[in-house]
């Protein structure tokens, strides 16, 4: 008896285990993981960004390299003009980049 609830708190660990493995794999940035180590990450970032189209994911450009203010910015003013989306010019931080995409994205 004893040994069969060893045997089922051993497996219940093991799927508790290989869930949270599981979830912390689903978190792992790709484009970072493929940027982190270039000498230009947060343009590497960015430019992959761009590239998908995911405004969203400008966002993490001031996550993983939290001075790169301005390619945040250029981030989303490339995808706002691309897109024609005023709103994404809101998002920026960097009051230049922030005063040129809305003269030339909000027309």
């Amino acid at each position: 008896m004893n040994k069969q609830i060893f045997v089922s708190a051993m497996l219940f660990l093991w799927l508790i285990m290989t869930g949270a493995a599981a979830i912390a794999q689903e978190d792992r940035d790709e484009l970072f993981e493929t940027c982190k180590d270039h000498p230009r990450g947060p343009w590497c970032y960015q430019e992959a960004v761009e590239q998908r189209n995911q405004p969203e994911l400008c966002e993490n450009i001031l996550k993983y390299w939290p001075k790169a203010d301005g390619v945040h910015g250029w981030c989303y003013y490339q995808l706002a003009m691309k897109n024609k989306d005023c709103k994404l010019c809101e998002r920026i931080r960097t009051a230049d980049i922030k005063k040129m995409c809305r003269l030339d994205v909000c027309k």
